[in-house]
């Protein structure tokens, strides 16, 4: 571990990096030999640099050219600070809440800004904190924590200063704590703030390999299981923030052959560049991070070459047209006196994003050509894969930043300066008060007694997968679901819609407020459940333990436990089972192995990126059929997929009201089940049809019957052809 240098703390200037000079002239001297219109045509760093308009003396504007510029000039755009989106979102709603504060009072919000006052202040935020409603009359879920008021409060003295061009008074700054402690205790705010927990490589190896894995999450795309790893390989190495990774493009990826210095096979190097950081006073410089290729790799599910390359493929990115597939790679080779064969992309898609979100059309999932994944979205995603895994702390995109913080703090082959500038910090001191996490991690008690440390029971200790229980309630039963129909507050909104019901008879959700009384009950349905979840977990972790310590007292060997084996999980789909055998494989004895093994993974991902998984799956209403024995189970499943599909094809063109949907059954990418699903009736396939493929459908979308394998013109020819050739009327 290097020895840390003593912060700087007499500077003046807090921000350092952020709002550094661009004329910086610090280590300059005057030279008086030199001619002050002198022009300097040695352009640094760029031989080949257009200086033709610095010696072109016809390209002057005439005088009112310059001012007319002083006439329409606006200051107003330029005295406020430069903001980050959500900064300004924020800002946003904190003025938007004070002119509601100021309209429920009668004031006037301008006058009441410019006369500001504690007693005005005080009244604002107790107001404020005391609002369960937000626009449109959404329910929020208001501030909690002591830290968010705080947070409220500056964003506050930056709205003032904004509206005012003045900063609010030092004696309000002064009294405002008090008057801050005293809204804290009256409304029961929690003063500790969120533990910062770091995802370190074990912990991001565990969750990779239950986000491969699981079939209890099912994702919208196969694409949708693919970026979530890349990301969080990407973050865990490199530690940038997410939306920084989010908003990676292809023309910030680049893909090179790379000769070895020390003579071994080349090496595939990936490097990244993060354009779109956090920003305060302009642009930062962006970072470039290279990720040279493992040979023998132990584990490829930390591998963001398989994953990043397998995406390129799935988009057929690569310049080179008949560069289709991972096993081409291999037959590459380097010129002689050259370092380096550069795998460029086409420029036609170096502005499309590399994490996008999927849309729903009218055959389906399909992946937005151009529509980035939204934070929001890649939250979920993780949170939804860290509760299969069993982690006890949510699995949020900010712990692989912790982490990879952390490492770089440790580590001796990385300086204060290097990591300042990997993590975007003006100086040392802002990883210590906000990325250092407050659980120790050094092992005092054999430093201050000159033993040896034991750093990996300490790593050990401190890492995420320390927590994890397979056996933590992560979703809720039919009967704890139903349980909260008997909250008196819900039992009052299903008694109100049933009122609605019985007076309006089928009527009811023509009726103004039908809607927003249906959606409350829903909302109010999910909270309750939310609510009933996290305690029973809460109670599992108290009561758990010690049920474990009784069982293990009483004699009980956790080979005798039942609840200990490994409990058999519904079936893959070939698609993410050949996924997983390509991914989850040892390194091969010979670099030809090793190549084959990368490759093989990497079409793997490809392909998967392709499937579509369809989001969640109908519960069978029906016992799967026998296997007979002595009989190989995937031939035995191969055989009874293809018998299914051929029936199926010939119930859509031979029944008069059939129960499966041609369109899905048309679409080879979806998973077998359902595809082949068969409704309860045919109104129930109706309900489908219109609901999932014609209400998708817009204006100027390719649409055909895979099945008959025509094209259609519209959306009314489909109606048509579904009801005449495959009985599904719409």
């Amino acid at each position: 571990m290097r020895c840390r240098q003593q912060a700087d703390c007499s500077s003046d200037d807090s921000n350092g990096s952020d709002i550094e000079s661009c004329f910086d002239t610090e280590d300059e001297k005057s030279d008086p030999d030199t001619n002050p219109t002198d022009v300097d045509t040695d352009v640094e760093g760029d031989s080949g640099a257009d200086i033709s308009w610095l010696l072109d003396e016809n390209k002057d504007h005439p005088p009112e050219y310059y001012l007319n510029q002083e006439d329409e000039f606006d200051e107003s755009e330029y005295i406020n600070e430069d903001y980050s989106d959500n900064s300004c979102l924020l800002l946003d709603f904190i003025e938007e809440r004070f002119f509601q504060y100021c309209k429920y009072t009668c004031k006037d919000p301008e006058r009441t800004m410019r006369d500001i006052s504690l007693r005005v202040i005080n009244a604002f935020f107790d107001w404020l904190l005391n609002q369960r409603r937000g626009k449109g009359g959404r329910r929020v879920r208001g501030v909690r924590s002591a830290n968010t008021l705080g947070t409220y409060w500056k964003v506050f003295r930056l709205v003032h200063e904004r509206a005012t061009g003045e900063k609010i008074r030092g004696e309000i700054n002064r009294k405002i704590h008090r008057i801050l402690r005293k809204l804290v205790k009256k409304h029961k705010l929690t003063k500790g703030k969120r533990e910062k927990t770091a995802m370190y490589v074990e912990d991001l190896v565990e969750y990779l390999q239950t986000n491969l894995t699981t079939t209890k999450k099912r994702y919208t795309h196969g694409r949708h299981r693919i970026q979530p790893a890349l990301f969080c390989q990407l973050a865990g190495f490199s530690g940038n923030r997410p939306q920084a990774l989010l908003n990676l493009r292809y023309r910030d990826i680049v893909v090179t052959l790379l000769r070895d210095p020390n003579g071994g096979p080349h090496r595939i190097l990936i490097e990244f560049t993060c354009e779109f950081t956090k920003q305060f006073l302009g642009v930062k410089d962006a970072n470039k991070f290279p990720l040279p290729e493992i040979i023998f790799d132990p584990s490829l599910i930390l591998s963001p070459h398989v994953f990043l390359l397998g995406l390129i493929f799935a988009d057929r990115a690569f310049a080179a047209p008949n560069l289709t597939s991972a096993g081409q790679l291999s037959g590459l080779d380097i010129r002689p006196g050259y370092q380096q064969l550069e795998l460029l992309l086409k420029p036609s898609i170096l502005d499309v994003p590399v994490f996008r979100k999927s849309v729903r059309t009218g055959y389906g999932y399909e992946i937005s050509p151009y529509e980035p994944l939204s934070y929001a979205t890649l939250l979920s995603l993780m949170k939804a894969v860290g509760v299969i895994a069993g982690f006890l702390q949510p699995t949020r995109p900010y712990c692989l930043r912790y982490g990879a913080g952390n490492e770089f703090n440790q580590s001796g082959d990385v300086s204060d300066a290097l990591q300042n500038m990997m993590l975007q910090h003006a100086n040392i001191d802002t990883f210590i008060k906000h990325y250092l996490p407050r659980r120790v991690t050094a092992d005092v008690r054999a430093i201050v007694s000159s033993y040896e440390p034991q750093k990996d029971l300490m790593r050990a200790a401190c890492r995420m997968t320390r927590w994890i229980d397979p056996n933590r309630p992560q979703n809720l039963t039919r009967e704890q679901s139903q349980s909260v129909d008997k909250h008196r507050r819900l039992r009052q909104l299903l008694a109100q819609r049933a009122r609605w019901n019985r007076r309006f008879k089928g009527a009811a959700t023509k009726q103004p407020g039908y809607g927003s009384l249906s959606s409350d009950i829903v909302n109010l349905r999910q909270r309750l459940r939310a609510a009933l979840l996290k305690k029973l977990r809460d109670q599992w972790d108290v009561e758990n333990p010690v049920n474990e310590v009784e069982l293990q007292l009483s004699g009980l060997k956790f080979s005798d436990d039942p609840d200990t084996k490994v409990q058999v999980v519904d079936e893959m789909p070939l698609m993410q089972k050949r996924l997983v055998e390509t991914v989850m494989t040892m390194p091969g004895t010979t670099v030809e192995e090793e190549f084959r093994r990368r490759n093989a993974a990497i079409d793997a991902v490809a392909a998967y990126c392709h499937f579509q998984e369809g989001g969640a799956v109908a519960m069978p209403r029906g016992r799967p059929p026998t296997q007979a024995k002595g009989a190989r189970p995937q031939l035995v499943a191969a055989d009874a997929e293809k018998q299914a599909l051929s029936a199926a094809m010939l119930l859509v063109f031979t029944e008069t009201r059939p129960t499966i949907c041609f369109v899905c059954l048309g679409e080879a990418s979806l998973p077998f089940e359902k595809r082949v699903y068969s409704f309860a009736s045919p109104g129930d396939l109706t309900k489908h049809f219109k609901r999932k493929h014609l209400s998708n459908i817009r204006r100027g979308d390719w649409i055909e019957c895979k099945v008959c394998r025509m094209s259609l013109e519209h959306k009314m020819h489909l109606r048509n052809h579904a009801a005449r050739i495959h009985g599904t009327v719409s």
